[in-house]
C-alpha cells in the first residue's frame, strides 16, 4: 500500500470518492502518446485532474485512488492535484491489476473500511449535477446503488456500453453481453462494503471484473438502480472518445444563454478561441480578471487624453478587455475552476473599470468644453452603469428569481455599453457615445423598477439559497 501526506481525515458528511486510474488505457493511449492515461490532458486539464475537479464541484472532498499502470507517475500527478486543489488524497497500489478492474477496486478496501463511498473510473466525465444526485440516494447497509441511464441516445461509444436491466428500481442482469435490457452503466457507483464481498466472491470464480462483481452482489438482490437519465456523462477511452470530450468541454464555455447581443455575435465567437488557446497555460480565470481589469485602466487612460488618435487606442483597447472579460468564465468552465470568490472578485473589478472609464471621458470632455453640464452628464452616465448591476441582482434578492434576460436586459449589459463608448471613441465622439449608452441604461433600470412593482414572491422560493456551489462539464 502507497500513502501520502494526504491522509483522509475523520468522517464528515460526504463519503470518500474511489478513483480506479490502475489501468493501461491502451486504446486511448495508442492514439495519442505514450503518457499514462490519468496524465493525459483534455482541455488544460490532465484526466487525473478533471476526475477530482467534478467530483469536488459537487461537494465530495476526499479521494481514494487505486493505482497500477505507472504508479508512480499517476501518483505524483495526483499529489500535484491534491496541491492544487487542496483536497486530500490517498493512494493504494493494486498488486493484480492486470487481471481486471474488479481487483483494483477491491485494492480499495483498506482505505474506506466500513463506510459507503463512491466509485468511479478516471477516465469518465461526469456532470456535478449527476453526481450530487447519486449522493442524495445513498445506498443502505448491503447494498451497492449504481447510476443508469435510461436513454440510449446519450450513449457515446454504443458497442462498448455495459447494458443494464432494471427491474422495479433492481439491477436484475448488467454485461455488455445482454440481449434484453433498458438502461446503461454511467461508471458512477454509490457502494456499501457488500462490493467488496461481491467481487472477492467473482474471484473464488475466476472472474476479475467489475462487472463480475455487480452481478454477485445483483444475484442477491443487493444492486438498486439511481435514474440519471439527461444528465451527461462520457467514457474517455478511445481517441474518438477524446475528441467528443473536448467537443464537449468546449460547449460547456456558453454562458446558458445569458450574453448580451455584443456579446452573442462579436465578443463570444472571440473570446472562446482565446480562451481554447489560454487554456494550454497556467493561467487561472482570476489571473484573466485581473488582466482584463488592468486592460480596461489602459484604455481609460487613453479615452482621459483630448488627442483623437488616443481616443482611438483607447476605445479599441477597451473593446479587447471586454472581450478577454469573458475568458475568466470560459477558463473557469473549461478548467472546472467556478468559485463563488471568482464571480465576485469578477464583479466588483468590472464595477471599478466601467467608472474609471466613464470618467476618463468625462474628463475628457471637460478639457475640451467649457460647459458646467459636462461634468453632471457625464457623472450621471456612469452612475447608471452601477446601478444596471446593482438592481438586477436586487430583483433577484428580493423577489427569489432572476429578472428575466430578455431586450431590456440586455440593453443595459456590460458587453453593450463597452462596445458603444468603443466605437464612440473610434469615431471622435466619446462623451456622446457615453451619454447615449447611459441615458439607455437609465431607462432600462427604470423599466426593471417598474416590473419590480408588479411581481411578487413565490412563497417556495423564499427559503431558496442565494448562493450556491460551483457547476461543472
Amino acid at each position: 500500500m502507497r500513502s501520502s501526506d494526504n491522509a483522509l481525515p475523520g468522517a464528515i458528511a460526504t463519503p470518500v470518492a474511489v478513483i480506479l486510474a490502475a489501468g493501461e488505457g491502451r486504446r486511448l493511449r495508442s492514439g495519442r502518446s505514450s503518457l499514462p492515461k490519468p496524465l493525459v490532458r483534455l482541455r488544460g486539464l490532465s484526466i487525473a485532474e478533471r476526475s477530482v475537479a467534478q467530483l469536488l464541484a459537487a461537494g465530495v472532498e476526499r479521494f481514494a485512488v487505486v493505482l497500477g499502470c505507472d504508479a508512480t507517475l499517476v501518483q505524483h500527478e495526483f499529489e500535484r492535484v491534491a496541491r492544487r486543489r487542496r483536497c486530500h488524497i490517498s493512494f493504494v497500489e493494486a498488486a493484480n491489476w492486470r487481471k481486471g478492474n474488479g481487483c483494483s477496486a477491491l485494492a480499495a478496501a483498506p482505505l474506506v473500511g466500513n463506510s459507503a463511498f463512491l466509485l468511479t473510473m478516471v477516465d469518465h466525465l461526469l456532470t456535478p449535477e449527476m453526481i450530487r444526485k447519486v449522493l442524495a440516494d445513498p445506498p443502505a447497509q448491503d447494498e451497492v446503488a449504481l447510476a443508469v441511464d435510461h436513454d440510449t441516445e446519450n450513449v457515446f461509444d454504443f458497442p462498448d456500453l455495459t447494458k443494464v436491466e432494471v427491474t422495479e428500481g433492481r439491477i436484475a442482469a448488467i454485461g455488455k453481453e445482454l440481449t434484453t435490457w433498458n438502461a446503461g452503466d454511467t461508471g458512477l457507483f454509490y457502494c456499501s462494503t457488500l462490493l467488496f464481498d461481491g467481487l472477492a466472491k467473482a474471484h473464488t470464480h475466476g472472474k476479475f471484473s467489475l462487472t463480475d462483481g455487480i452481478k454477485e452482489c445483483a444475484a442477491q438482490g443487493g444492486v438498486r438502480a439511481i435514474d440519471v437519465t439527461g444528465e451527461a456523462w462520457l467514457d474517455v477511452d478511445t481517441p474518438e472518445a477524446f475528441r467528443e470530450g473536448i467537443r464537449r468541454i468546449d460547449a460547456a464555455m456558453a454562458k446558458g444563454g445569458e450574453d448580451g447581443f455584443v456579446s452573442q455575435y462579436l465578443n463570444r465567437p472571440l473570446s472562446r478561441r482565446l480562451s481554447m488557446a489560454l487554456s494550454r497555460t497556467r493561467l487561472t480565470p482570476n489571473h484573466i480578471t485581473l488582466l482584463s481589469f488592468f486592460m480596461g485602466l489602459l484604455g481609460a487612460v487613453g479615452l482621459a487624453t483630448t488627442e483623437p488618435w488616443s481616443w482611438i487606442v483607447g476605445g479599441i483597447v477597451i473593446q479587447i478587455a471586454s472581450i478577454v472579460d469573458g475568458c475568466d468564465g470560459e477558463i473557469a468552465r473549461i478548467k472546472l475552476l467556478q468559485s463563488p470568490q471568482g464571480a465576485w472578485l469578477d464583479t466588483v473589478l468590472d464595477r471599478y473599470s466601467d467608472v474609471t472609464i466613464g470618467l476618463a471621458v468625462t474628463f475628457a470632455a471637460s478639457q475640451l468644453h467649457d460647459a458646467v453640464w459636462v461634468w453632471p452628464a457625464g457623472f450621471a452616465a456612469t452612475v447608471s452603469f452601477l446601478m444596471a448591476s446593482y438592481v438586477t441582482k436586487e430583483f433577484q434578492i428580493r423577489f427569489h428569481r432572476p429578472y428575466p434576460n430578455n431586450l431590456i436586459n440586455k440593453l443595459k449589459r456590460r458587453d453593450l455599453r463597452i462596445f458603444v463608448i468603443a466605437v464612440g471613441a473610434v469615431m471622435g465622439q466619446p462623451l456622446v457615445a457615453l451619454l447615449v449608452i447611459g441615458s439607455l441604461t437609465h431607462l432600462a433600470v427604470f423599466q426593471i423598477l417598474v416590473s419590480g412593482r408588479h411581481c411578487t414572491v413565490v412563497p417556495s422560493q423564499v427559503n431558496r439559497p442565494r448562493c450556491t456551489g460551483p457547476p461543472i462539464l
